[in-house]
């Protein structure tokens, strides 16, 4: 049940809105949907067998809602009974759909135990009934509310979600496993917000394309392993045909998978170091120039042919020695003869005085792509003006929050909506920095969004921006910003990936980082 994606270098990521709509345009080509259902809860009940290596003689409690979310489950509970487990549901009330009432019925006719719990105990719902659960469960399937809901749980639906955290030592997972349909119940499907009270899955089965909300919410471990299933639909998906294609998604929106890596430009035979890419960076003053050797580092290990840094008198003899593969020159110099580049990198620890705003705009060129980054962004902040297509900018929550003059909280809680604003108005390709990064340009035909997920907490230490921007600066010659920015962010992330098997999640160094790419490119084209 799992996508056949031996070949593909990226998923399309639907919002619940787009995800509506393209089944809809499949049950108008006369799919049933009941079939959808059904295949949906064979996904679910596939990973649960898996999970709980077997499903002969397990106990399992379905939490399903009044939706086709609960349909959903209501099926599920089924299937898994029907493969010799034991199946006991909880509805927090009666069945709003067709679909769900259908399958409400073959349970009750399988002798499944189900209770309403809204028709049980009505509105004086005792807090001891999900506090304590009646039996022992082995695991729990969260079907209470699907990937559309937006708002807080009522009373009793929140007593459902929370009903697993009372039978199992939270955060420890593993134990009596909750396995989320389609989303965790109570998280944003678009945004990630949790307003109110959420489920804690150790596994989400999302359907036919995974939903921004899973990995844009701040409660990414509330989300678990996710796995993306295909109900019927692959071979109609917008990427295999025009059957289901939308004339104004809500979200033009992909995600890069480590296969991308393959499609990366090769060299030809009779390449020199003039053909791979001459990059400048500005960037470095006394005390920061570590920023600098690390920027400068990775623009040579990801491919840059020809490196100049162009940095402050003192710092020269230090950059020489760190990065001997790149050549060094004084700033003054370099704002009166300009080396030839194809790409501009500046402010990896530069420093924010307005003599470096003027060394800045001389050494630019807006026919010339560039990169962004650090206090490049912070000065750009204090005197604003477009940077233009050929441009990409990397801030983090902080520097996006100055960048738009709002609180961080707010670039937090909308990052979708931070990206594609820092694109607007600085009109460049936004890289919106964060656990997940959000990428944002804006097309003819509207902004185009890309998500990468791939990463590691390894990589929240200083350095490992400079080394994104060394990476990007070296990619950036061979395609447009936005696809040259999304490959940079996951050979990143999958660097860091491999640097934390090697090193350690808290020991692993930027230099260490850098000398993983090579390790993260061959692991992603033998997979």
């Amino acid at each position: 049940m799992l996508y056949d994606d031996s070949m593909l270098g990226f998923h399309f990521v639907l919002t619940p809105e787009d995800a509506r709509r393209t089944e809809q345009k499949a049950f108008d080509l006369g799919v049933p949907s009941l079939l959808l259902m059904e295949h949906a809860a064979i996904a679910v009940v596939d990973e649960l067998e898996k999970t709980l290596g077997g499903c002969s003689g397990r106990r399992v409690l379905f939490l399903c809602g009044t939706g086709n979310n609960g349909g959903d489950g209501l099926a599920a509970a089924r299937l898994f009974q029907m493969r010799g487990g034991f199946a006991e549901v909880w509805l927090s009330g009666g069945p709003k759909t067709p679909d769900a009432n259908t399958q409400l019925k073959w349970a009750q006719a399988l002798g499944i135990e189900i209770t309403n719990l809204r028709e049980a105990c009505g509105d004086d719902f005792p807090l001891e009934y999900c506090d304590t659960p009646k039996k022992c469960y082995d695991a729990y399937v969260d079907a209470v509310l699907g990937t559309g809901f937006r708002g807080v749980p009522d009373e009793i639906t929140e007593r459902m979600i929370m009903a697993p955290r009372h039978d199992r030592e939270i955060p420890i997972k593993g134990e009596k496993p909750v396995i989320a349909v389609d989303i965790p119940s109570g998280i944003d499907g678009k945004t990630g917000n949790t307003p109110g009270a959420f489920m804690y899955a150790d596994v989400t089965v999302t359907f036919n394309a995974p939903k921004p909300g899973l990995y844009l919410t701040q409660e990414r471990e509330a989300v678990g392993k996710i796995v993306i299933a295909d109900i019927g639909l692959w071979h109609m998906m917008p990427w295999n045909s025009d059957a289901l294609l939308l004339d104004e998604p809500e979200l033009k929106c992909e995600m890069l998978t480590p296969k991308a890596l393959r499609l990366m430009e090769k060299r030809q035979l009779n390449a020199h170091k003039g053909d791979c890419g001459r990059v400048l960076i500005y960037a470095g003053k006394e005390g920061m120039a570590g920023a600098a050797a690390m920027c400068a580092k990775a623009a040579v290990t990801a491919g840059a042919g020809l490196v100049t840094v162009a940095c402050e008198k003192e710092i020269l003899p230090i950059l020489q020695t760190l990065v001997p593969n790149a050549m060094c020159m004084e700033i003054a110099q370099a704002v009166k003869r300009s080396p030839a580049y194809d790409v501009f990198a500046v402010g990896c620890g530069l420093g924010q005085e307005e003599t470096i705003w003027q060394n800045i705009l001389a050494l630019w060129n807006p026919e010339k792509k560039s990169v962004w980054d650090a206090d490049a962004l912070n000065l750009l902040a204090k005197h604003g003006m477009k940077l233009g297509s050929n441009a990409v900018m990397t801030p983090h929550p902080g520097e996006a929050a100055r960048l738009l003059n709002k609180p961080t909280e707010e670039i937090l809680s909308d990052r979708i909506h931070a990206a594609r604003e820092l694109a607007q108005r600085y009109g460049c390709t936004a890289v919106l920095k964060s656990d997940v990064s959000v990428l944002c340009s804006i097309e003819e035909e509207g902004p185009a969004f890309m998500l990468n997920t791939v990463g590691t907490p390894a990589l929240a230490k200083g350095g490992s921006g400079d080394a994104l921007t060394g990476i990007l600066s070296a990619l950036l010659p061979y395609d447009l910003p936005l696809y040259s920015a999304a490959t940079a962010c996951l050979w990143h992330g999958l660097a860091g990936l491999s640097g934390e098997k090697k090193y350690g999640q808290r020991e692993l160094t930027t230099d260490q980082l850098i000398s993983c790419l090579w390790d993260a490119e061959r692991n992603a084209v033998t997979e």
